[in-house]
């Protein structure tokens, strides 16, 4: 059940003051009976509760007689309901490794382990550095640092401007489907209406992608680019997609009603689809076309998620404690990613070309798991989390216990939810609901056999792998500058039969520890494998600098499994 707000959990120690024991209300129920209220009472508050008494009563009163209307109502619209159940996606809950969170809400089960975890990290990083002041002479590499932060006033103005531009969206919508004078031949139930949408979404990735292809930026600062630019068109296209849908359901509502004024009898199944209408446009407290504000899409932009709905859960307040600790943890976190990436990363690749591919590969294992971690948790734990404290955003169920994975299918449902559910909502359920309607479609001898053999749901898979492995691949050509003979859309597009291969064999199926074992040694190995692959170029040349090509390539890898991965 949706709720429109939560509360922030029993308050800490150092969050609220001490509260003193109070009574049960059954407590002061009796003692007013008795008559004899306690010392703490005033006359005042008696009279309160015994009105609360008298409002109970009549309350209870009028819930028996709503009692029977409302059973006849939701058997009438037992349906509908199951549809709306469907399409609610968010509702408040908090990150499962949000430490943060638990201390808040006191509990300090987790305690011990966190402090463990980074006086492991603080002590490794400190061996590190000293043993790189031997060699070197320096306690830290400043050449990843003057690559990452150069230009870096561009960069922001840049990116500040490619958010703005995200804003057409509200006219786009108000103006076509939602408008006074709408044009007809764009009705958002025709196919024109969806193609004048892609249109728009492709001329916006073109403009965004052209504009960093021609700033000459260093390859760190075209991967960052590249990202938040797939990252907004997913915002854009949920925003628009979920908006056209509403407007449909607007058009049919207004049709029908229109239809039913001018009979002499009302038809009751008008009157039921009129009702479900009714209740998509204004599923909680707020009705659509009214949510069509620039503040509105404004507060989206900055949700951290990528579906769009017409209301979220929110929380009463915003604790800016939280907010500061997801701050310095971000700080922590990225100081730490460089000293990985600088002093473990990097020197491994330069000597890639004498040591061999495989021999890289292996010596990068752990690193290259320590930056996917790493990089899990400065994106779900601390950024996510920062930003859905600071909009109220309830739902903080980021990732799952992908740890726990048994293959890669859970993997990609687990690791990165909000990427999922976009791919869910705008993928996987259009494509497996076509899938299922259009079997009685004449087609092709071959597509009919297609259809036959293959289940909806596994053709909604192979579709949403299919798109997820372009976009991954459109994403690191344009970061990087260089195509790999569409190495990254292969891997990704055999995740499929490996995940069809670990569902239908028996003897595998159920040995859960042996599945979670393979899904892990996958990870690590094959993470640094195909970095190695994608970097090998970068250092065959005997020029000199090679640490902007490697800085690139490592955080283009690493940034669009984390982000897009599925």
């Amino acid at each position: 059940m949706f709720v429109s707000q939560v509360a922030d959990g029993p308050p800490s120690s150092h969050d609220s003051p001490q509260l003193r024991p109070q009574m049960t209300r059954g407590e002061i129920e009796s003692a007013l009976a008795s008559g004899s209220p306690p010392p703490v009472f005033t006359p005042s508050l008696r009279r309160s509760l015994r009105k609360d008494r008298e409002d109970s009563a009549q309350d209870q009163n009028q819930l028996s007689h709503r009692k029977t209307d409302c059973s006849q109502v939701l058997s009438q619209s037992e349906p509908e309901a199951k549809e709306r159940k469907s399409q609610i996606y968010f509702q408040p809950r908090a990150s499962i490794l949000d430490y943060t969170e638990l201390m808040y809400q006191g509990s300090d089960r987790i305690r011990g382990l966190v402090t463990c975890f980074w006086t492991i990290i603080g002590a490794y990083l400190i061996s590190l550095l000293l043993s790189h002041y031997e060699n070197n002479g320096e306690f830290l590499s400043r050449g990843l640092a003057s690559l990452i932060f150069s230009r870096g006033t561009d960069l922001i103005l840049s990116d500040l401007a490619l958010v703005l531009s995200t804003s057409f969206v509200v006219p786009f919508v108000r103006v076509l489907w939602i408008g006074r004078w709408q044009p007809q031949f764009l009705d958002p139930r025709h196919s024109r209406s969806m193609i004048f949408q892609a249109a728009a979404e492709i001329g916006w990735l073109a403009v965004w992608y052209t504009w960093q292809g021609t700033r000459g930026w260093p390859w760190s600062q075209r991967c960052f680019f590249s990202l938040h630019t797939a990252v907004n068109w997913m915002k854009v296209h949920s925003y628009l997609s979920t908006n056209r849908r509403l407007a449909c359901s607007l058009r049919t509502r207004n049709e029908l009603e229109e239809l039913q004024s001018t009979r002499k009898e009302q038809n009751e199944d008008t009157r039921m689809q009129i009702k479900a209408l009714d209740a998509e446009l204004c599923p909680y407290m707020v009705r659509f076309p009214e949510t069509q504000t620039l503040s509105n899409y404004a507060m989206f932009q900055l949700c951290p998620t990528l579906v769009y709905e017409i209301e979220y859960p929110r929380t009463s307040r915003i604790r800016w404690g939280y907010v500061a600790e997801k701050m310095a943890g971000t700080v922590g976190i990225f100081i730490v990613f460089y000293i990985v990436v600088a002093h473990l990363v990097i020197p491994h690749l330069e000597r890639m070309h004498e040591v061999g591919l495989l021999l890289t590969t292996v010596h990068l294992m752990g690193p290259m798991a320590t930056c996917w971690l790493l990089f899990f948790f400065i994106t779900f734990d601390s950024i996510a989390n920062g930003f859905a404290e600071l909009t109220c955003f309830a739902d903080r169920r980021f990732y799952d216990d992908w740890w726990n994975a048994r293959g890669l299918d859970e993997f990609s449902r687990k690791w990165n939810r909000p990427v999922h559910m976009f791919l869910a909502r705008h993928i996987y359920m259009p494509v497996r609901e076509l899938w299922k309607t259009s079997r009685d479609v004449k087609r092709s001898s071959f597509i009919t056999r297609l259809q036959k053999t293959m289940p909806p749901s596994v053709a909604a898979m192979a579709a949403t792998f299919f798109f997820s492995s372009i976009l991954h691949e459109v994403t690191i050509v344009v970061a990087c500058h260089r195509w790999n003979h569409g190495l990254f859309f292969f891997s990704q597009m055999l995740q499929i039969p490996v995940i069809l291969f670990a569902e239908r064999a028996a003897w595998f199926r159920g040995q859960q520890a042996l599945r979670n074992w393979s899904f892990w040694l996958s990870m690590v190995f094959f993470q640094p494998l195909l970095l190695c692959i994608y970097t090998y170029g970068a250092f065959v040349p005997k020029t000199s600098s090679l640490q902007g090509p490697i800085a690139t390539s490592t955080t283009a890898v690493a940034a669009a499994n984390a982000t897009y991965s599925l």
